[in-house]
């Protein structure tokens, strides 16, 4: 058993997908699915379900789980205590300030443990301030909607997000597929103003005649979700904002959506910039409110 097999173990985990894990540690997929097995054969089990669309774990995989994450902090700390170094690269990246930060920090946690000697800082803003600093060179990465077409600005895409109703788990709309909009009239409601599909989604009701009875409004996540958890209100969220105890329901006729990805200054590339890059985007950004608790794989 050796410290690559567990690394291609661990990616795949986190990432539930063999192309996306490859991306992430460098290596093609034949590469690395030839490792995963190496291992298995090692270990005399299975770790992995290869299923057609995802990848989940065996029984004998939750079990080596835990060790392999075990491993592999301990490798990392050994290395960084042997080296005597304190991070000696910095990358500074901006993000929009309704972006979920759960989802990020997961990244950023995965991210820290595997490359130790790396540093990174995070600038919040609105998506016109990201493209102002990275222009002033104030932050080296954002993570935020599409540049406009005469921007200097490179981008790659990490996940699209679509706006669903958020409701409490007991509500009566949880047992539907969707719900009509004129359902919704003069029901009391949460408003996130500081959501990145504000605007059209107001103009959107506005339009189609759609008056909901707006109780209380916030540019804060937490506070929105615990109300409609409490009962107190329904909400229109990006479906990647998972809380507990609230369920998501499409709304017909609803299809306001945003693509969000990384965006750097054109010609403005460094290895640090690179690294987080590929890491980023083999990161399983949709599925991880059913993995909670597999993504923490280099602790």
């Amino acid at each position: 058993m050796d410290i690559y097999q567990l690394r291609y173990f661990l990616a795949v985990v986190e990432t539930r997908n063999f192309s996306r894990a490859a991306e992430r540690v460098f290596v093609s997929q034949p590469t690395l699915s030839s490792g995963i097995k190496k291992l298995e054969q090692d270990l005399g089990v299975i770790l992995l379900n290869r299923g057609s669309r995802n990848i989940t774990l065996t029984e004998a995989g939750s079990r080596f789980l835990p060790r392999a994450r075990t491993i592999i902090y301990e490798c990392n700390t050994a290395k960084q205590e042997a080296r005597g170094k304190q991070p000696s690269q910095r990358l500074q990246i901006g993000i929009p300030r309704a972006f979920p930060i759960t989802k990020l920090s997961m990244l950023l946690a995965d991210f820290g443990k595997t490359h130790t000697e790396m540093q990174i800082a995070l600038k919040e803003g609105t998506p016109e301030q990201l493209d102002n600093w990275l222009n002033e060179e104030r932050i080296d990465m954002a993570i935020n909607v599409p540049p406009t077409h005469n921007s200097d600005h490179q981008f790659e895409r990490l996940f699209t997000t679509k706006c669903v109703l958020a409701v409490p788990a007991d509500h009566p709309f949880t047992v539907r597929s969707s719900v009509q909009l004129r359902q919704l009239t003069g029901l009391d409601f949460i408003h996130r103003s500081h959501c990145l599909s504000e605007v059209e989604i107001t103009r959107f009701f506005a339009r189609e005649n759609i008056n909901p009875n707006i109780i209380f409004r916030t540019d804060e996540d937490d506070k929105a979700l615990s109300l409609v958890q409490s009962g107190v209100g329904l909400c229109v969220i990006p479906d990647m904002l998972g809380y507990p105890g609230i369920e998501q329901v499409p709304i017909d006729q609803l299809n306001i959506a945003k693509t969000l990805g990384l965006s750097w200054r054109h010609g403005k590339k460094n290895d640090i910039m690179e690294v987080f890059r590929l890491f980023a985007s083999s990161h399983n950004w949709k599925d991880q409110r059913t993995m909670i608790n597999n993504l923490e794989w280099a602790r």
